[in-house]
């Protein structure tokens, strides 16, 4: 949560997002202080003018931080898109955990990340439990300013490629499909207008759980993307898929109709967080797999020439340009 709000001194959790319950709902953490701000805010504007940071904080980034990334090229930006509880956040918190534990995404290696307290973070909430059941990340928050952008470097060939993976919660993709111009889902159509490709999140679930109006959703969310999707990739997730065989077969080769005509080219991959084994398809594979289709049909490469950044700094550590600096 925010610092001057939180009276835990090993507190490290980004803005707006709690360590202790591992959620955004940081006011219901034992350690939060409501009226904490109003007598900071007095000092506030004298310790900034004191105090230099560097210009990232680790935590994952916003619109507005993409600047971050302007100096080594346009970032190549990746949408996540699902229905609430489809497995977006859930995804990333997995995809972080397999690169974390030495699983390699095929031909891209990772090079850096500006975002790792954002992936650490989901990747804490994620964890089999003593029943053998997944504890899966909190629900992304619905609200319309709100998404999350986390940050990979990945290395293919002789090229750097900044990756953002945007997320944002599933209600507000709902209200997308509905209605493009609902003002409650501003993130998700900039989600979808910015984006370069997407993984677009089959709950298996669901579809067992609602059957029909599952379905429905699912398609409707899928119809409105393919409008203005022009040439842009997009892979298929069929999330919680260790659960696949209890869906109704009528309704997944329904909605694997309208998928494949909606798309027909894309690549339809089954995934899940709960392994079986080591070396299980649809956890260890599929999972990265996904990720892997997605960036190799991206196009436009940034060459790989890294401009040393500019941090607004005073520390010697961080304004420290190497032996280069002075040719």
């Amino acid at each position: 949560m925010a610092r001057r709000q939180c009276s835990k001194e090993d507190c490290h959790a980004p803005q707006d997002f709690c360590q202790e319950l591992g959620s955004p709902e940081y006011p219901k953490c034992k350690h939060f202080i409501a009226n904490a701000h109003k007598e900071e805010a007095k000092v506030t504007s004298k310790k900034n003018k004191t105090i230099s940071t560097i210009p990232w904080s680790g935590d994952f980034l916003q619109q507005d931080e993409i600047d971050l990334l302007a100096h080594r090229g346009t970032p190549k930006i990746i949408g996540l898109i699902g229905s609430s509880g489809a497995g977006k956040t859930t995804y990333l918190a997995m995809l972080y955990t397999l690169l974390f534990n030495g699983k390699l995404i095929e031909g891209w290696d990772f090079a850096g990340s500006y975002t790792l307290s954002g992936w650490e973070l989901q990747a804490k909430t994620l964890h089999i439990k003593e029943n053998g059941k997944v504890r899966y990340p909190d629900a992304t928050p619905s609200d319309k300013d709100f998404q999350s952008l986390y940050h990979l470097a990945l290395r293919n060939e002789n090229h750097l490629h900044d990756v953002l993976f945007a997320d944002s919660s599933g209600e507000v993709f709902s209200k997308w499909a509905d209605n493009v111009d609902d003002p409650s889902a501003e993130n998700a159509g900039w989600i979808y207008e910015k984006s370069h490709g997407f993984l677009f999140f089959i709950d298996c679930q669901a579809i067992i759980d609602q059957r029909g109006r599952a379905k429905l959703e699912i398609v409707q969310l899928a119809e409105q993307v393919k409008k203005g999707l022009n040439k842009r990739p997009i892979v298929l997730l069929w999330s919680k898929a260790d659960l696949a065989d209890s869906m109704r077969s009528n309704i997944v080769e329904s909605i694997e109709t309208s998928l494949k005509t909606l798309f027909p080219d894309a690549i339809s991959l089954q995934i899940s967080n709960y392994s079986k084994s080591d070396s299980d398809e649809l956890c260890h594979v599929n999972n990265l797999k996904g990720t892997e289709s997605l960036l190799n049909q991206m196009d436009n490469p940034q060459p790989l020439t890294v401009a040393p950044m500019q941090p607004e700094s005073s520390d010697f550590f961080f304004k420290y340009r190497g032996s280069y600096g002075s040719k």
